[in-house]
């Protein structure tokens, strides 16, 4: 498996909003790959092949990322932050971070500040020092609006664990495009759409414009879920590990035909499988797809990861390669004439 466009991704900052830089970088790494760029106005990219094929099959793996927005310059120099996404204001405390500017990254830090070792800090106490001592300095280096992330370093760890910051949701980005790679190589005819989504942790804006585009025969959608395998993490529900396979979904949103083919496939390549259980929503890109038209048949693939939405997000590069194997053969076996619906 190799992982030079995952690197490349984790290098590239995408705030949700802010996620046309690395969209460029997904271009550039796939043109030698796609038949078709389709480049929508909400920084949305779809990259595609065989787009003759009546059979539409969209992968979904969502490009940007949680970050803080500058709120508000105070006198002193130090800024006032907002959320954008999902952060966890206690994961910036005592982090070193970059501000996305229009004249490139300014380091700064979130400090320790007194009384945040007495109570969970929020959002509004978190105070962002870029090392000026004036307002006036500050807004020489900075604007109001300008997003915040944390530095952007990846590690590898023992054996096939591998950490960094936005594996969510790099991960399935990474795996979608790897895995129309390849469904190619293996010659599939079906059109493959791999949409880069964009706004899946704010707006849900990328996933049903691509749906709207494509008017896809089915979707996959490849997200993360919480692995629960160590200590202290094991009060989320289910039995999810990292290292232990690819994890199903099984939910009232997932196309029941979808997941027989799913775990037949599986079963066939040899792999073990997992499960998350989903009910109603599912909190990913699925929720907005799924809508579209009568009803998109979806499914959601998950990656385990452990500590979600902070800088040191841990994955097992075992199962990242595990889900490119299981959809690249989902694609190549589907054909015009699967049925999906349960009631045929």
């Amino acid at each position: 498996m190799n992982l030079d466009l995952l690197y490349k991704l984790l290098k590239t900052p995408s705030p949700s909003g802010h996620e046309l830089a690395i969209q460029k970088v997904v271009i550039e790494e796939m043109k030698p790959y796609a038949d078709e760029f389709y480049k929508q106005q909400n920084m949305n990219l779809i990259t595609a092949i065989n787009t003759d094929s009546p059979v539409k099959v969209l992968l979904s793996g969502h490009i940007d990322e949680i970050s803080l927005l500058i709120d508000r310059v105070n006198n002193d120099g130090t800024c006032r932050v907002l959320r954008n996404g999902g952060t966890r204001p206690y994961a910036y405390t005592c982090q070193h971070v970059y501000v996305l500017t229009k004249n490139g990254p300014v380091p700064g830090v979130f400090g320790y500040l007194p009384g945040m070792d007495k109570n969970a800090p929020k959002t509004e106490d978190l105070i962002l020092d870029l090392g000026t001592s004036s307002k006036e300095e500050t807004l020489e280096l900075v604007e109001v609006g300008d997003p915040i992330i944390h530095q952007y370093e990846y590690e590898h760890l023992y054996k096939d664990m591998f950490a960094a910051r936005a594996l969510d949701d790099r991960l399935g980005a990474y795996i979608c495009l790897e895995a129309m790679k390849k469904a190619k190589e293996k010659g599939t005819k079906n059109g493959v759409y791999v949409s880069t989504t964009v706004g899946e942790e704010t707006t849900g804006r990328g996933a049903m414009s691509a749906a709207n585009f494509v008017k896809p025969t089915c979707a996959i959608i490849v997200d993360v879920t919480y692995a629960n395998d160590i200590r202290y993490l094991e009060y989320h529900s289910g039995e999810v590990a990292l290292g232990k396979g690819p994890t199903l979904t099984w939910g009232s949103l997932m196309n029941q035909k979808m997941h027989e083919k799913m775990l037949e496939i599986s079963k066939k390549l040899g792999f073990n499988v997992q499960y998350d259980v989903c009910p109603s929503r599912t909190f990913t890109d699925t929720d907005n797809i799924f809508s579209r038209f009568d009803g998109v048949p979806c499914y959601l693939v998950n990656i385990p990861l452990r500590y979600m939405h902070s800088s040191v997000e841990v994955c097992n590069l075992k199962d990242v390669k595990e889900i490119i194997d299981l959809i690249a053969e989902f694609i190549v076996e589907l054909d015009e004439n699967f049925n999906f619906n349960p009631f045929l």
